[in-house]
This record gives structure tokens, C-alpha cells and sequence, in this order.
């Protein structure tokens, strides 16, 4: 069912090792928001349609052994938080250790829009962060969900609804995110540790020692198998709401994203799948790995 949801696309693969230039019947379709954005107008739709992605913002320092707070930001363009999540009503919070031990992170409330996740580093090493939400249902109209579509990465759901004749039909969708993020605090531990998320980006090498033109070999999980032809963005603070790149994973999930500037950077995806069941019709899992890289 996942593979039949790429049909109509040609050469699926070709562009999973091209980081920053894929071509536009892969990428985010900017053209088909700007048509979908005059749709919405017309019809006198108001507010964001455009989903949230939900990010775990790591802080610039840490020590071991004194409590460390971890923001959950909800927004459309990274880092900045519109709302503050109910970080208490995630469905898991949760970290990796550097000695491979799985803590429990705490809901510290918010603090404006940040939902805050706190916990109290033991060892020295990368720590893995990640939370896991509860799946909820959502009814878009059809032009909210055509938007929604080809914003976030799904032009290839747009495409099978058109090449069906359903753009004109609401889209019943149920989602939910698990997002993670990486944060060092001194030698060891492993960044490269699968976490069993149900949507996952893996990164291959470890991010920290990377340094302006590189690039980051990831992997993309779907319920722990590889995610071939997963639409990856990525975002830098200030890049507004449109990623500042997309690119494609191979056949055995992998891509390569590159990296610009020092500091705060997240990968992100949306994957979409078709149950066809009585309360939805559309599942999406939403993703993203959030770190720092150092100066």
C-alpha cells in the first residue's frame, strides 16, 4: 500500500544521493502551495492549515550530574514555537543514555510557547531525546487538505488524489509525531542508536564532527524498516517556513543532507499511508531530529 502511493512518479530513486537538488516533482511544491494558497483565499478559508512540526530543541550547554531542560517547540518555522505543547500528554518521553540505559524524562510544564522536558545527565557522552504523541484525528476540508499536501512534503498523495478525481473531497487524516534530539555533553555515546520510533531519521556518522560542506548520511525508518523515496527536508533558524532543502532517500532509505553553518539545524518528514478505515481514510507519521553543530 506505502509503494502504491509513489506510483506516477518517474525514477523514484534517482535523487537519494543528490542532497539539496532534487527536482520538483520530488520536492516541496511550492508552485502547487501558491495554487492550493489561491484556492483558499478564494473559498474564504482563514488560519494555518499547514500542520505543525514538532521539534525537541536541545540546550546550548549541559553539564553532568545538574538538571537539564529540553524545549518542545510546535511550529512551521524552525525553531520558533507558536503554541507550547502539553508536554505532560505525550504518550512517551523518553532518553537514550550514553551506556545505552532508557530514563524516563520528566514534563516540567512551559515556560510562553516552549512545553519543557527536564532530566538530570549521570555520565558524560550524546543523549538521545525523543517523545512520542498520542495518535488524534483530524477532518480537513478538501482545499485545507490539498494545501496541507503539497506544503509539507506529500506531492505525490496530491498527484494520486487528482489522478482519482478526489481533490475536491475533505481528507480525513489521523496523525501523530515522534520527534528526537541530540544533545553532547562530552566524549562518548553513540548518536547513531536506533530508537524504535514509528517514523525515525537514523543518522549515520556522528553529526557532532561534522563541519561546514560536509554532508550527513541519514536513514529513514518506517516501523524499523528502511523508508525507501521519503520526501527529507531540512531547516536552518530563519529560513521561514519553506525547508532550505528536500531531498529523496534511496531504496534503502538513506540520504545525504548537507550541512551549511555551525548551530542549530533539524531534518524533518512527513510520511503519509492509506488505511481506508471507517473513522480515517489517511495516516500520516511526522518526524524530526533536532542538534547543534558545533563552531
Amino acid at each position: 500500500m506505502v509503494q502504491s502511493l509513489h506510483e506516477g512518479l518517474s525514477n523514484p530513486h534517482e535523487h537519494g544521493f543528490q542532497a539539496g537538488k532534487a527536482s520538483s516533482h520530488v520536492s516541496y511544491s511550492r508552485g502547487l502551495v501558491l495554487a492550493s494558497l489561491t484556492m483558499v483565499v478564494v473559498l474564504g478559508l482563514t488560519g494555518s492549515v499547514a500542520a505543525h512540526d514538532l521539534w525537541l530543541i536541545p540546550p546550548n550547554a549541559a553539564d553532568v550530574g545538574k538538571p537539564v531542560q529540553v524545549l518542545a517547540h510546535s511550529g512551521m518555522e524552525f525553531p520558533v514555537s507558536e503554541q507550547a505543547p502539553r508536554v505532560a500528554a505525550f504518550k512517551r518521553r523518553f532518553l537514550v543514555a550514553p551506556d545505552g540505559r532508557t530514563e524516563e524524562v520528566q514534563a516540567a510544564g512551559a515556560e510562553g510557547v516552549s512545553g519543557l522536558l527536564e532530566f538530570t545527565p549521570r555520565t558524560s557522552g550524546v543523549h538521545i531525546i525523543a517523545v512520542e504523541t498520542h495518535p488524534r484525528l483530524l477532518t480537513l476540508s478538501a482545499a485545507a487538505f490539498n494545501l496541507y499536501l503539497v506544503s509539507d512534503g506529500l506531492p505525490h498523495i496530491y498527484q494520486l488524489r487528482s489522478r482519482e478525481k478526489t481533490l475536491d473531497h475533505e481528507g480525513k487524516e489521523r496523525y501523530s509525531k515522534s520527534p528526537k534530539a541530540l544533545l553532547k555533553l562530552g566524549e562518548g555515546g553513540d548518536p547513531t542508536r536506533v530508537l524504535g520510533l514509528p517514523l525515525e531519521i537514523v543518522p549515520l556518522a556522528d553529526p557532532f564532527k561534522l563541519k561546514i560542506g560536509d554532508t550527513l548520511r541519514v536513514r529513514v525508518l518506517f516501523q524499523g524498516k528502511p523508508l525507501g523515496h521519503a520526501n527529507l527536508g531540512w531547516d536552518l533558524p530563519g529560513d521561514g517556513e519553506a525547508p532550505s532543502g528536500s531531498v529523496r532517500t534511496n531504496a534503502q532509505g538513506e540520504a545525504l543532507i548537507p550541512i551549511a553553518q555551525t548551530g542549530l539545524m533539524t531534518i524533518r518528514l512527513t510520511h503519509m499511508t492509506r488505511p481506508r478505515n471507517s473513522e480515517y481514510e489517511w495516516e500520516s507519521f511526522w518526524t524530526t531530529l533536532t542538534w547543534r553543530i558545533p563552531d
